[in-house]
């Protein structure tokens, strides 16, 4: 079997991807990596330049030739940190920026991608890969976890006819917050269905008719789109991730704040869950034609969830809110492209706030064949405990 995840070092792709190894340790993966964004002009905003004050260290920097206005571009626009180098042989491997594959814990070092992949022109004559030992989501793993992962842009057909080519399944999950997210959904069920690939797995949300929401507007009509297709498809519908609360980063700070009030009970779901249940669907038959909600039973308030992480670290945690003011305050600062983006995360804090994100857990208990991880069982990964 041949399968496409879209996003691979992210960190639903980690566990996406280990958890199709443990099902096969030789299945054939290969990622795509989308090129990084340009909103409104052709300069990258990379993780950690939106600091709105302060010195920076280096300019961000436009690879030369990206800032043509119209015509046809043969290629998707590609801005990297420190890779402007357009020719000749490159002495060190590019790296992917801190941040991507965090699933708890502390990173000791950037994810890298091998050298010599990036051509700028022409046809590429091999995949890129990334390097062994990168999509490690914690614990000793014992060989090499190798991926073919091509780069390029999720709104160019070329690319998503290159990525989907001799595909069996697809396994695709949008950029959040993205204000294009339908046209990239669509796009590649059109791509899956012109390459004849036979499954696609689509990763959307929970209470996805909560139109409220425009992530939530954007990913039912990628399912509505899915549902027209020929396609062999299953939509999987996961809650908030506990993933999304850094353990480490509580404990460092003695204090967790969440923009909730410290009443409100929000639901929570471990992409470690998630990725069992894709793996499932993906490789299992009887899965077709349908769409399962991923969520847990469990619900806990700002200060139960500090308290559990001081009880099992043993250290104290207080818990405090967040004015959601400051959600968006990078944001807006980085200039008119973000508009959407923070409107969108506004949005998704108030329906949190109101409804706590909750689901039910039948579905989940079902497909996993067994009670779905707890919230402590989540802080104990993070601590090693």
């Amino acid at each position: 079997m041949r399968i496409l995840v879209v996003g691979p070092t992210g960190r639903t792709g980690c566990h996406v991807i280990d958890a199709l190894r443990s099902r096969d340790p030789d299945v054939s993966i290969r990622g795509l990596c989308r090129y990084p964004e340009t909103r409104t002009r052709s300069i990258e905003v990379m993780p950690g330049n939106l600091d709105t004050g302060g010195q920076r260290t280096r300019a961000i920097e436009v690879m030369p030739g990206n800032l043509d206005t119209g015509g046809q571009r043969t290629r998707a626009i590609e801005v990297m940190p420190g890779n402007l180098d357009t020719g000749g042989q490159r002495t060190r491997a590019i790296e992917v920026m801190p941040g991507n594959l965090d699933t708890g814990g502390q990173r000791t070092r950037s994810i890298e991608v091998m050298p010599g992949n990036l051509d700028t022109g022409g046809q590429r004559t091999r995949a890129i890969e990334v390097m062994p030992g990168n999509l490690d989501t914690g614990g000793q793993r014992t060989r090499a976890h190798r991926i073919e992962c091509l780069t390029g842009d999720l709104e160019n057909p070329a690319d998503r006819t290159l990525a989907v080519e001799g595909m069996d399944v697809v396994v695709h999950y949008a950029p959040a917050f993205h204000p294009r997210e339908t046209a990239m959904g669509t796009g590649m069920i059109d791509a899956a269905v012109a390459a004849g690939v036979k499954r696609f797995v689509y990763v959307s949300a929970l209470h996805v008719q909560a139109a409220s929401v425009p992530g939530n507007a954007a990913k039912l009509a990628v399912e509505g789109y899915l549902a027209e297709s020929a396609l062999e498809w299953t939509v999987l519908r996961p809650q908030s991730f506990m993933q999304n609360i850094d353990v480490a980063a509580a404990l460092a700070a003695g204090k967790l704040d969440l923009p909730f009030p410290l009443g409100t009970r929000q639901g929570h779901v471990d992409i470690a869950d998630l990725a069992e249940v894709l793996a499932k669907v993906t490789f299992e038959d009887g899965h077709a034609l349908a769409g399962y909600d991923i969520a847990s039973d469990e619900a806990l308030g700002t200060a139960e969830i500090a308290a559990l992480i001081a009880t099992v670290s043993g250290q104290p945690v207080a818990s405090g809110e967040i004015p959601v003011a400051q959600l968006v305050a990078g944001l807006e600062a980085a200039g008119p492209g973000y508009a959407y983006v923070a409107e969108a995360a506004l949005r998704l804090n108030a329906w949190q706030a109101r409804s706590g994100g909750r689901g039910n857990a039948k579905t989940l208990r079902w497909l996993l064949g067994r009670e779905p991880g707890r919230f402590e069982d989540y802080v104990r990964r993070c601590l090693g405990a």
